[in-house]
């Protein structure tokens, strides 16, 4: 019985291999698996020594509480003389983004628009001895905000290689800067104390008409410092996680796919 055995096992064996191997089971992948969307987005194929990439950008900016301390009263400070603190500077950055990718260099050239989400308030400038009654009262505009164009530089450290796992999937962490320039679009409203004494809030809350548009410089530089943790699937999209300085600082997220 155990001779009829091993002569049948024997027999069937090549039959079995062979079924297997037509299924793509059982022996050494020779290429990557298959990617999900292969029919909709092809790997690209060129004879270039670095990837073009295209992307969308979305990042939150803000300027911290405690910088404005320098130049600005708050409400945390003795004799605050309005019922609200300061507003806050912070505004959200969309834009495109169009990236030269090589194996370990990249290069990122961007066009965005930052909505200033800064309400109406009232700005006392620090001085000594204190006087919270002369500041500011300012109103931006619907559509404060900046206009920005930019490049940067970035290394990339790889910590997963898509050639370790099949072509599907690759990490990296990403750190650089650049520099950039922003136009100001939109006005901020501006009301100060009359000559009989009348702080600028309370103008403001009677229905004054503004005194002036607030003549603040139209063009700002942009300085970036950026630190990122990159995702790269299929090779054919960036999925990208990144914070550090956008003049202002800032955490975001850019999705690209490899042209």
């Amino acid at each position: 019985m155990v001779g009829l055995a091993v002569t049948l096992a024997s027999w069937a064996a090549p039959a079995w291999a062979g079924k297997l191997a037509d299924d793509g089971y059982g022996d050494d992948p020779t290429h990557p698996l298959a990617y999900p969307f292969e029919a909709a987005a092809p790997t690209p194929r060129h004879d270039r020594g670095y990837d073009m990439t295209f992307g969308l950008r979305l990042r939150r900016v803000s300027v911290p509480k405690s910088l404005l301390d320098v130049w600005f009263f708050d409400d945390d400070d003795q004799d605050w003389a309005y019922i609200e603190p300061r507003p806050r500077i912070r505004g959200t950055a969309l834009g495109l983004e169009y990236g030269l990718r090589g194996p370990t260099s990249n290069g990122q050239f961007y066009a965005e628009w930052v909505d200033a989400a800064v309400g109406d308030g009232y700005w006392d400038d620090v001085e000594q001895p204190a006087e919270h009654l002369d500041g500011e009262y300012l109103a931006p505009s619907a559509a404060l905000g900046l206009v920005t164009l930019g490049a940067n530089y970035a290394y990339e450290a790889h910590l997963v290689r898509t050639s370790e796992t099949g072509g599907r999937f690759g990490a990296s962490l990403l750190a650089g800067g650049g520099l950039g320039a922003g136009v100001l679009v939109g006005r901020l409203d501006r009301w100060g104390p009359d000559a009989q004494g009348n702080p600028s809030y309370k103008r403001y809350l009677d229905g004054v008409p503004a005194d002036s548009d607030k003549r603040v410089p139209r063009v700002y530089p942009l300085v970036d410092v950026n630190v990122a943790l990159r995702a790269d699937l299929g090779s054919r999209v960036l999925w990208q996680v990144e914070g550090g300085l956008h003049t202002m600082l800032y955490y975001g997220t850019t999705l690209s796919v490899v042209l």
